[in-house]
């Protein structure tokens, strides 16, 4: 099972189907075959540039009438994710009116979802990662220089962990085996987050995201 965050040498990758099982509900079938059909309708092919992705995306919401909102257009990098992605939000015009998102991944051919996320923004975060220990320590973290708690409040990274030092470190039982004062061998990729409160090692797993029901 591939895990949902994995850490490296002072970076971490956030698996991108983990983060669009977090926001995602059903996969919409029908529309999705629709749109792969649309979007590689041979008519693309003459035009110069040609459009990418996401303009075909949008142009197949426009030709069934389901509109895209400012900023309903997303695309991140692979800075955090493991692929890039393109997502276009949309919404049906029929009654009940569903929230859909159509979904590339590195280029490929799109997926139609239903939206389940309760603000658009969570769409917009594809850095954070959630922190969080067994002495009851939880964190957030963006990559970035701060840490936040549970409450909003931020901390440097450099008061919490010292001066020069990372978030991610090596991991202290892959140390140990390396150094030989252990013959147990430790199964993690060899990097690891320590609580910056207690020291004890953290889980690293992506922050919850506010859905509504599916019906």
């Amino acid at each position: 099972m591939t895990e949902p965050v994995t850490l490296h040498n002072l970076y971490y990758l956030i698996d991108t189907s983990a983060w669009l099982d977090q926001r995602t509900g059903a996969h919409q079938v029908e529309h999705s075959s629709q749109l792969q059909d649309f979007v590689r309708c041979d008519v693309f092919d003459d035009y110069h540039p040609g459009l990418d992705m996401d303009a075909r995306m949008r142009l197949w919401c426009a030709a069934h009438g389901y509109p895209v909102g400012d900023g309903g257009v997303i695309e991140h990098d692979d800075a955090c994710l493991t692929k890039p992605v393109t997502i276009v939000l949309a919404a049906t015009t029929g009654m009940p009116r569903e929230a859909l998102a159509l979904v590339s991944i590195d280029g490929a051919s799109p997926d139609v979802y239903a939206d389940r996320t309760t603000d658009d923004g969570y769409w917009l975060d594809a850095t954070s990662v959630a922190l969080s220990c067994s002495g009851g320590h939880a964190w957030s973290w963006d990559g970035d220089h701060y840490l936040r708690t549970a409450d909003g409040a931020e901390a440097h990274v450099s008061t919490l962990f010292g001066r020069d030092a990372s978030v991610i470190s090596r991991c202290r039982d892959c140390e140990a085996f390396d150094e030989s004062t252990t013959d147990q061998m430790c199964p993690c990729p060899g990097f690891a987050v320590y609580c910056p409160a207690c020291g004890e090692r953290c889980q690293v797993t992506l922050p919850d995201v506010p859905l509504f029901e599916e019906r």
